[in-house]
């Protein structure tokens, strides 16, 4: 019986908090200026139709993005008094033929947000979802040789993929691309407020890529760019990184892949574009392995920062439901002036009453996980 009233509770908690900040929220101007981040005395806001729009909203099951699936998401909104929708957008589903795109399902949820008066944050379930590549489309899954995993220190195949894949890059980037260019055209009334780039990049199963490529670039120097802004002197990853060499590559490798792709995206609509991260301990990290390595976590935020100017800003997914931890990620992600998103937490009870935490800390939105009504994580 627990099992099947904790959801009820947290929506009704949850619905309770967004029925009092969502009735403070500035109504909507006549014209549709382009979304944007912006930021004033160290404060930052999202601007939405010309005014600060503070994002309540809820993340949809990472299957729930099909019309079949369409009638248990959006009503879920009204709910839950929630003003924003985050919905997948699954490279397999837009591309199953190679350069050949079909947002037929993007169009149709659009006209269901629309529909219920709620605004839209894509996620691009591209390259990585979860650290891993299972949302590509079947052309790239069945071909390892043009599209590789990384290979591990021991010599293993694991199921991350690689980014010494220029092959996968340039399609990743072209689909984006494309994405992109059909939101401009179709999404006049900016229905479509951010969107999220790629899933909680990061390796599983390994700290670097020991391809013969990734090993060759490994031995090379390290970018002028990243030594200059850490302070650091020039050298090999070794040199420079030490103990911390494997792994600060592997963000590396990740964060600039990431970048290309976000900036292919924005050449064609400039929307606001963001990360989020599979989080460590804040306070018990653990070494690379027990958590995604490469990704980015708190030690690696200033060097995505560096590395993905394209992105606006870097969101934890905080799924640690302890105050002083919840509270600590906070802190961590707001430091290097990076904007306060969560797009993704829990959707127990206990996580209902961190929406003024958070929002107190400067939050520009907050977004549970999973609480549509497909009955995939949570009962109703």
């Amino acid at each position: 019986m627990l099992a099947l009233m904790k959801p009820a509770l947290f929506c009704f908690a949850l619905g309770l908090a967004l029925q009092t900040l969502t009735s403070a929220q500035t109504p909507k101007i006549a014209a549709h200026p382009l979304p944007a981040i912006v930021e004033k005395d160290h404060h930052f806001a999202l601007m939405v139709d010309g005014a600060p729009y503070l994002m309540l909203g809820f993340q949809a099951n990472n299957s729930s993005a099909w019309p079949a699936y369409f009638d248990k998401v959006f009503p879920a909104a009204g709910d839950l008094h929630a003003n924003t929708v985050e919905v997948p957008v699954y490279w397999e589903q837009v591309e199953a033929t190679p350069g050949h795109y079909d947002f037929s399902v993007v169009d149709g949820m659009l006209a269901q947000a629309r529909a219920h008066r709620v605004h839209m944050v894509l996620l691009w379930f591209g390259t990585w979802k979860n650290g891993s590549s299972h949302y590509t489309p079947q052309w790239i899954k069945q071909d390892q040789e043009k599209y590789p995993f990384v290979v591990n220190q021991q010599g293993k195949t694991v199921d991350s993929p690689s980014t010494f894949s220029p092959a996968r890059l340039e399609a990743d980037k072209k689909a984006f691309a494309a994405l992109m260019r059909h939101l401009r055209a179709v999404d006049a009334q900016r229905t479509v407020v951010m969107v999220q780039v790629e899933n909680e990049a990061g390796v599983w199963g390994g700290i670097r890529d020991y391809r013969p490529e990734a090993q060759k670039e490994f031995a090379g120097p390290v970018p002028q760019k990243l030594v200059e802004a850490f302070g650091l002197q020039p050298g090999s990853w070794q040199q420079v990184f030490g103990d911390a060499a494997d792994e600060t590559f592997q963000a590396w490798c990740i964060a600039t892949y990431i970048e290309q792709v976000a900036a292919a995206g924005k050449a064609e609509y400039p929307l606001p574009l963001y990360i989020n991260a599979a989080l460590r301990d804040p306070f018990h990290p653990g070494k690379p392995g027990s958590y995604e390595s490469g990704a980015p976590t708190d030690q690696n935020i200033r060097l995505y920062q560096v590395a993905a100017p394209s992105l606006a800003l870097i969101a934890p997914d905080i799924y640690i439901s302890e105050y002083a931890k919840y509270m600590a990620v906070i802190d961590q992600y707001k430091r290097f002036n990076n904007p306060l998103l969560i797009p993704e937490t829990g959707n127990e009870p206990v996580y209902a009453h961190y929406v003024f935490a958070a929002i107190g800390q400067g939050a520009i939105g907050f977004a549970p996980f999973g609480l549509d009504l497909t009955a995939y994580s949570n009962l109703t």
